[in-house]
């Protein structure tokens, strides 16, 4: 019987740890469209390099048609690599403020791979659609996934608390 509590205490940490890890975006800032010359990976790489230190990045993902690396229309979720940096350029929209809309930079955090990007701008510079999505990875983004780290470390548990009860007899 006590086993079983074991057991059952071991898989429900297991559980609470794989539900509690969320896909989800930290929002870094945004810029005015027409603070860039043009709406390329290399314009996108200069508006990230506001916010953080570029130093090393590279594009690891584009929405260039016909090739997108997101779908062509872009639909939630996308794929993207832990910890990396998503450039969106929204268009104007009905009540944006900037003339060709607005770039919005978003960190995937939490080392998870598929996240649901916002699919209109919110930052009042451009409250369009998406018009592009550019993805650059940093030197250091190879996260592990949370779901597997968890699973790793519930069966480190088991496997201990095993070994603990044959080696008390």
């Amino acid at each position: 019987m006590k086993s079983l509590k074991y057991l059952l205490a071991v898989a429900a940490l297991m559980g609470a740890f794989a539900l509690s890890a969320q896909a989800h975006l930290e929002f870094v800032g945004a810029v005015s469209f027409e603070s860039q010359p043009n709406n390329n990976p290399d314009s996108n790489l200069a508006a990230l390099g506001g916010f953080v230190d570029t130093t090393g990045f590279v594009l690891c993902g584009n929405s260039d048609p016909p090739d997108s690396d997101f779908g062509n229309p872009i639909t939630n979720p996308i794929s993207v690599m832990a910890g990396s940096y998503l450039v969106i350029h929204y268009g104007k929209g009905n009540d944006g403020s900037s003339k060709g809309g607005g770039i919005e930079i978003y960190q995937v955090v939490d080392g998870e791979t598929s996240v649901d990007v916002p699919l209109f701008g919110t930052s009042g510079f451009g409250n369009g659609g998406i018009s592009s999505i550019r993805e650059f990875c940093g030197p250091t983004t190879n996260v592990p996934d949370s779901g597997t780290t968890a699973m790793l470390l519930g069966g480190t548990l088991t496997g201990l608390g095993l070994v603990r009860r044959y080696l008390k007899r």
